[in-house]
């Protein structure tokens, strides 16, 4: 299994409804760009109201993982949506952040190709990339939030996690899964996510 689909699958088993949203460029949707988060905050706006729409009395919750967790952060940042919570897995703290990240795990000197990178990324696409910092955007975060990170993740740093969760308004909880790295934790830890999801939702 591959992109959320694992996931679903437990939240299937759970007694939970699912809704999953391919980005544009990604998995079965058209197109070949991404915006890393910045622009897909839009797309997961248009789900959220498709949604409420279809079912204004049910709960929701809004899971995302990687830059899915960041386009989450960038919805409620820049359109105040309501979740009745969220559960993020390993997002970014920053563009620049992530993409010197990747520098790194690549073992190629970061600067000045990282910031070039991201200048340019962001101009293609017609937004600021410097700008786009999910850090920031938990500021907005006033509904419970789960916060999942990999211990062994090479692409998000545990001081990335940390800002992150630091800047959530609401009830929070934080976990850590030490050998995890940018992957599905269900690969190393499926019972402990299991428990830990499970408690997240069922105390929300």
């Amino acid at each position: 299994k591959s992109g959320m689909l694992d996931r679903s699958g437990e939240f299937n088993t759970m007694g939970y409804n699912t809704v999953l949203l391919d980005f544009t460029g990604s998995g079965g949707s058209t197109g070949s760009t991404t915006t890393i988060g910045y622009k897909e905050g839009a797309e997961v706006k248009m789900c959220y109201d498709f949604y409420k729409q279809k079912y204004p009395d049910k709960p929701l919750i809004l899971m995302g993982t990687s830059m899915g967790a960041a386009a989450i952060l960038k919805c409620i940042n820049d359109y105040e949506i309501k979740p009745n919570a969220i559960i993020l897995e390993c997002p970014f703290g920053s563009m620049y952040k992530t993409v010197c990240n990747r520098f790194d795990a690549m073992q190629v000197p970061s600067f000045p190709m990282a910031a070039m990178l991201v200048f340019y990324g962001g101009i293609m696409n017609g937004f600021w990339a410097f700008e786009h910092n999910p850090i920031d955007y938990a500021k907005k975060v006033k509904c419970p939030a789960l916060l999942l990170s990999g211990g062994s993740d090479e692409r998000v740093s545990l001081q990335e996690i940390d800002e992150i969760y630091a800047n959530l308004q609401g009830k929070k909880q934080k976990i850590i899964y030490p050998l995890s790295g940018h992957e599905s934790y269900l690969h190393k830890y499926a019972a402990e996510w299991r428990h830990d999801v499970d408690c997240f939702l069922e105390g929300k």
